[in-house]
């Protein structure tokens, strides 16, 4: 009897991976990261060339570094919010980070970027309350500032500013060639949040809040794709993206799993079960590895290949 139950067990692994890989994409490996504390480790970012990490705490104070081939953790700042939104350059070389302060119970952000080798730290704006959205290319670090675009070359050749995304005033724009455009797919009467452009610079992904549901769009908001519901999207490639499934009693997040879905809409695939709240996940450019932590503090890395 254990036999059999064994047996029908095992077909059910095999037939869960094989309709998992029917959809476009099945998990290779999904392993804890040891990260050397022990301690607690929130909002992953991974590098474009999966092998490294940011993580910050709980109160996203900090940002520390994990070498996956070292299995070392070096403080890349103790600073206020820098694990809101950290960037990380395509070639790793860079990290650009917020620097948060209070003052008269206004929020004032300083956005810094660091040289990951030298660990030389630069800054890019002081001190502001109007920083729309962040990108890094290579050892250059880009912002949107009040709808202007601004950057500072911390190390290599110059190189062309990217198309950015961002949120002003809960719309959505994009700044491109130095003009900024507000783009608001689903019109002006929702709210939009985790704007982001593709890494081949041609395709916008975005959240409406209202619907809690996620869309693909061109750089100018036409062609809009519907991804459905999905919180905290991120781009796995070109051609992919992951994010979150959430659901909360109004209070407490009560589960929330690792989902990914093809760009054009196909292919939604959910990755973890309910055993843990899995959340906030990033991805390589290659799309082959994902991290995202626990509502615990654990962190994971999963391997994934995509058809």
């Amino acid at each position: 009897n254990e036999m059999r139950m064994k047996k029908i067990f095992f077909s059910v692994l095999v037939l869960a991976s094989q309709l998992c890989f029917a959809q476009g994409i099945e998990v290779l490996s999904n392993e804890q990261v040891p990260l050397p504390s022990g301690g607690q480790a929130y909002s992953p970012v991974i590098s474009p060339k999966g092998d490294f990490m940011l993580v910050t705490s709980s109160d996203m104070k900090g940002l520390q570094m994990y070498d996956f081939a070292t299995k070392q953790v070096k403080t890349i700042t103790t600073d206020t919010g820098a694990g809101y939104d950290a960037k990380i350059s395509d070639d790793g070389s860079t990290v650009v980070f917020r620097s948060r302060e209070y003052k008269d119970k206004l929020r004032y952000t300083t956005l810094k970027s660091i040289d990951v080798q030298s660990g030389k730290e630069s800054t890019l704006v002081k001190k502001s309350r109007t920083i729309n959205g962040v990108a890094a290319v290579k050892g250059t670090a880009f912002t949107v500032n009040n709808g202007k675009m601004e950057s500072k070359r911390l190390s290599g050749a110059k190189v062309k500013a990217p198309a950015v995304a961002s949120i002003i005033d809960g719309q959505l724009y994009v700044t491109l060639n130095g003009k900024t455009n507000r783009i608001s797919p689903a019109g002006t009467s929702v709210s939009y949040i985790w704007p982001s452009v593709s890494p081949d610079g041609t395709k916008v992904l975005y959240t409406v809040m209202e619907r809690a549901k996620s869309y693909v769009c061109d750089l100018d908001g036409s062609n809009s794709v519907a991804l459905g519901e999905l919180s905290a999207p991120v781009w796995m490639g070109n051609n992919w993206v992951v994010g979150m499934l959430d659901h909360d009693n109004g209070e407490i997040v009560t589960s929330s799993e690792i989902v990914a879905v093809k760009a054009d809409g196909t292919n939604r695939t959910v990755l973890t079960d309910k055993a843990e709240i899995c959340m906030y996940p990033t991805a390589s450019k290659d799309a082959s590895k994902i991290v995202y932590n626990t509502a615990s503090g654990k962190v994971f890395l999963m391997n994934v290949k995509t058809k």
